[in-house]
């Protein structure tokens, strides 16, 4: 594995009406972000956060979002179970959380009593160290609180580029998709 030098630079803004893929209730939504389906490369995220609307300071906040690696085609071939599962919305049934899902890159923000909070919104995120990205990426984002037409999530996202041998891109899909299901069936 070899860094490139090439960062790249995502940013833009994910809404339920152009979701890929929606918890019934509806309490979630799935949206994907980036393909790139190059042999021979893989992304290392550096640094998640929201892209704050200074029109607007005094809203709630911006809604948090988990930054995971579906590709659009997996999001609509899931289960209403399968995409609970990844949500995180099933941990109290056994199901596991974020943290523990393989497919989860890193989370950014978190829910207050009432409302999302993002005052300092440069640090309030987390990056699983170990993360490669080999093809997709996607947000999971939570409207519980503000409902379907303001659950609009906004990102930054920084990611250093690596050229991967086949040996080594085949090794970090097994580690991004392993278990990633966890025994449930459809």
């Amino acid at each position: 594995m070899k860094k490139t030098g090439r960062r790249v630079y995502l940013s833009g803004q994910v809404s339920f009406e152009e979701a890929d893929a929606v918890i019934a209730g509806p309490n979630t939504y799935f949206q994907n972000i980036l393909v790139d389906e190059r042999r021979g490369y893989a992304y290392k995220v550096t640094y998640i956060s929201a892209f704050p609307d200074v029109t607007q300071p005094f809203t709630p906040g911006n809604v948090p979002f988990a930054l995971q690696s579906f590709s659009r085609r997996e999001l609509l071939r899931m289960s209403q179970a399968q995409l609970e599962l990844h949500s995180g919305a099933r941990a109290n049934l056994g199901g596991g959380t974020l943290a523990q899902d393989n497919r989860t890159i890193g989370i950014y923000g978190y829910t207050g009593e009432r409302a999302y909070v993002d005052s300092n919104y440069q640090n309030q995120y987390v990056i699983k160290g170990d993360a490669m990205v080999t093809q997709s990426l996607s947000l999971c984002v939570d409207m519980q609180i503000l409902g379907q037409t303001a659950s609009k999530a906004t990102y930054y996202i920084e990611l250093d580029e690596y050229e991967v041998s086949d040996n080594e891109e085949i090794l970090l899909l097994l580690a991004e998709r392993a278990q990633d299901a966890r025994g449930l069936s459809q």
